[in-house]
Formats: C-alpha cells, structure tokens, sequence
C-alpha cells in the first residue's frame, strides 16, 4: 500500500493553520458542507439527534468579527477571516453527558479537514479557559456572540482562501518513537 498517494492521510498531514486570506466569498454551500462534516463527526450516546451536542455561529458581520478580535494584536487577522464559525456546545441537548468538549472538538477536526480539501485554510482559537484573563475573554466573547447559559463556547475557527503570500514555518514534530508507546507508557517500540 502507497500511502504517499492517499489524498486524505496527504491532506491532514500537510495542513497548517493559516492567518492570512484572500478577500473572497466562501459560498454557502461550502460552509454547508463543511458544517455537515462536523456534524458527521463522532459524538457520545446513541447515534440521535438529543445526544448530539456540538452548534454553530457563521459569523460573517465585520463589526462582530472586529469585536472577537478582543483587541489583542496577535488576533487581527479574525477581522479579515471572511468567516468565522463559532463551535459551541448545547449542554442541554444530553444532560447525562459531560464529554461536551471532545465531541466539539472532533466536529472542529472534521471541519478543519473538509475546509482544507476545498483550499480552505482555517485557524482555531481556543484557549478560553486556561487562567483568569482567558476566561474574562471568553465571557466577553459570549456577550458579543449572545450565548445563554446551556451553551458552552468551545472554540472559534476562521476560515478563508489561503494567501500564498503568507509566510508558514515549517512544522516540527517529537520522533514518533518519543511518544508512542506498546502496552504500558514508557515501554517504547523498537
């Protein structure tokens, strides 16, 4: 088996985030689909509607993405996203459930991966609950997005057609054999 002609395994492993877009419309069919993707993504419980948890924002109003910037210079280029797709997480939809978080965040993979498959480039904005600035960040997000209380802001993820002009490093990974383990952790493969 020739997996270097394995457009999917080429696809996610030679995708990068990206901060720099064209200024040109992403049809609604695509943003379709690629919500329908992340919506086709594993989530906990029975495979129906109540369990699944994961919702979405398209944001597209220039003031709104103006405001997520959260006036941090690092986070100007949300403003320029020609979309922005809140992922959220309906609490109510299974109350039993706590993984909220992870059946999000396998919706935002699938996203990732479809938008990318369209020439799509996307960047994930996640860290909204990490110390106490983050989390004032991400009450002022949830006012600018007018979220109730059951829903949860789990991540923002920008999306627009890549600027080849934009200027990528490299990405550096551990030696696999560093991190994968067979049977027991720190028991590492030959």
């Amino acid at each position: 088996m020739n997996l270097n002609n394995n457009e999917i395994i080429n696809l996610i492993i030679n995708r990068r985030s990206h901060r720099k877009y064209l200024d040109k419309d992403i049809s609604d069919d695509i943003i379709e689909t690629i919500i329908n993707c992340g919506r086709n993504a594993p989530f906990g419980g029975k495979p129906k509607p109540d369990c699944q948890v994961a919702e979405y924002v398209i944001i597209k109003d220039n003031n709104i993405k103006e405001k997520l910037t959260l006036n941090y210079e690092d986070r100007q280029f949300v403003k320029d996203a020609p979309i922005i797709i809140a992922i959220l997480a309906n609490k109510d939809n299974d109350s039993k459930y706590q993984e909220y978080i992870l059946s999000s965040a396998l919706s935002i993979e699938n996203m990732i991966i479809s938008a990318e498959s369209f020439g799509i480039g996307t960047c994930v904005l996640s860290c909204f609950i990490n110390h106490k600035k983050h989390i004032e960040d991400k009450n002022i997000t949830r006012k600018i997005l007018n979220l109730p209380e059951n829903v949860e802001l789990i991540a923002l993820l920008t999306m627009g057609y890549k600027d080849d002009s934009e200027q990528i490093p490299e990405k550096q990974l551990k030696n696999y054999k560093d991190i994968v383990y067979l049977d027991t952790y720190n028991k590492y493969l030959e």
